[in-house]
């Protein structure tokens, strides 16, 4: 009775964290979500591959610059965020940013074209 009892105890705590995800509504969030940040991983491991094509040299002073400018983006646009969430629909602004971000890593290809000289 004892090892039935301590088993059942190990499985309550391995599904406990899991108890959120039975609200479909919560589980439909949760999954998009972590689909954007796999997409956001491979946007970056693209982005330090892309750097590392662009020049071999000097890929890390291009992958340092892509990443100063995102957090330069972070501490420009930040204090407006909050402005802007408040007057505008969340949706869209969703909605739009995410667009802008594929728009830009669509572009990739574009911008090694014109950065080796092919255009």
């Amino acid at each position: 009775m004892r090892i039935k009892s301590r088993r059942k105890s190990v499985l309550t705590q391995f599904q406990e964290p899991f108890q959120a995800l039975k609200n479909r509504i919560f589980a439909t969030l949760y999954f998009a979500e972590s689909i954007s940040l796999l997409g956001d991983a491979f946007t970056w491991i693209g982005l330090a591959l892309l750097s590392y094509q662009f020049g071999r040299e000097k890929s890390a002073i291009i992958l340092a610059t892509a990443l100063t400018f995102r957090v330069t983006a972070f501490i420009i646009f930040s204090p407006f965020a909050g402005v802007l969430a408040d007057r505008v629909s969340r949706k869209t602004i969703l909605y739009t940013t995410h667009f802008i971000r594929m728009a830009t890593v669509a572009c990739y290809k574009q911008y090694y074209n014109i950065w080796i000289g092919k255009s």
